[in-house]
């Protein structure tokens, strides 16, 4: 199954986004695979984005943790 999510590898504006398709990893032991439906992306995020947040920010990273989605693949054990 492949996934597509946005990545921010340096700071700027919008134009730095980066749309990545993927092959969707399948959960390890204890662990569950969502299928992102939407996903919300706060102001801190933005802030994130053009390095200006009062936090320092890892590169790369992917925006938009607060999401809605269905479980799609559970790894042994998860439930």
């Amino acid at each position: 199954m492949k996934s597509l999510r946005v990545v921010v590898r340096h700071h700027g504006g919008p134009e730095v986004l980066e749309i990545v398709e993927e092959d969707a990893p399948h959960p390890a032991s204890g662990e569950l695979r969502v299928q992102t439906i939407v996903a919300g992306v706060s102001f801190a995020e933005l802030l994130m984005r053009e390095g200006i947040h009062p936090e320092k920010t890892t590169l790369p990273f992917t925006p938009g943790w607060d999401i809605v989605g269905i479980v799609d693949e559970a790894g042994e054990g998860a439930s």
